[in-house]
């Protein structure tokens, strides 16, 4: 946990010349939701293999510890025969997951002839190699191998069987989305009280979280000094 009290010193510290005496007066809600802004870039910064190694969350141990906390494991969802596809696909909507940021991983329990509960597991894989995955013998649906291919469309995770079995209930792994921080002294947008709320990230990544908030707000005060600084943090903390 990192305290809200914290974040906001650093900003100010961090945003602020104060041997010159020349600082921001940006009102605390704007620093507020720029650190809820800098936890959702931060997670997708941690995922996104576009970033400075060009890898992703379980590209290496500290990058998957980063983010440990938000990872909620094989929540169990209905499934539903996609009736509209001529392939033998099965609806698993993420949509109902109300917290859901991120697709990890996923396994179901299957249904063939007298076997029941069998668990397969879902290998995703993207949408233009799906009819090869199907068609390829080593990649292609199957019971006694407990593996089957998957999609994600829309917020819909799509699983395919060869048709001689049936899934019954999927398990999905997600990246959920962090709680918002918040600091008592001001009226939210619904005319609601602001209280104290700490963020939910590891302390050692609280220098990342507001480099991030930081660059934010001097991007929108136009603060070259502060991006300039701040993006050069960035960098380096990759």
């Amino acid at each position: 946990m990192i305290s809200i009290v914290a974040l906001l010193y650093d900003i100010d510290l961090k945003l602020n010349k104060i041997a010159t005496g020349k600082h921001e007066s940006i009102p605390l809600e704007d620093k507020i939701i720029a650190l809820n802004e800098a936890q959702n870039q931060l997670i997708k910064q941690k995922i996104d293999p576009n970033n400075v190694y060009k890898l992703g969350l379980d590209s290496f141990k500290k990058r998957y510890d980063d983010l440990e906390n938000f990872i909620v494991p094989a929540v169990a969802k209905p499934i539903t025969l996609d009736k509209i596809s001529k392939l033998n696909k099965y609806n698993t909507p993420l949509t109902t997951i109300s917290d859901y940021m991120f697709y990890i991983d996923c396994y179901f329990l299957c249904d063939k002839g007298p076997c029941k509960d069998n668990i397969v597991t879902g290998n995703r894989v993207k949408h233009a190699d799906l009819i090869t995955a199907l068609t390829n013998t080593n990649s292609s649906p199957s019971f006694e191998y407990q593996e089957v291919p998957v999609t994600v469309s829309d917020e819909v995770l799509e699983m395919y069987t060869d048709g001689t079995f049936v899934p019954t209930k999927a398990y999905v792994s997600y990246l959920r989305y962090p709680k918002p921080v918040d600091k008592e002294g001001y009226i939210h947008f619904d005319g609601t009280n602001s209280i104290d709320s700490d963020s939910e990230f590891k302390y050692y990544l609280k220098d990342e979280l507001v480099d991030l908030a930081v660059q934010e707000l001097a991007l929108a005060t136009e603060n070259q000094g502060a991006i300039q600084a701040s993006q050069q943090r960035i960098q380096n903390n990759e």
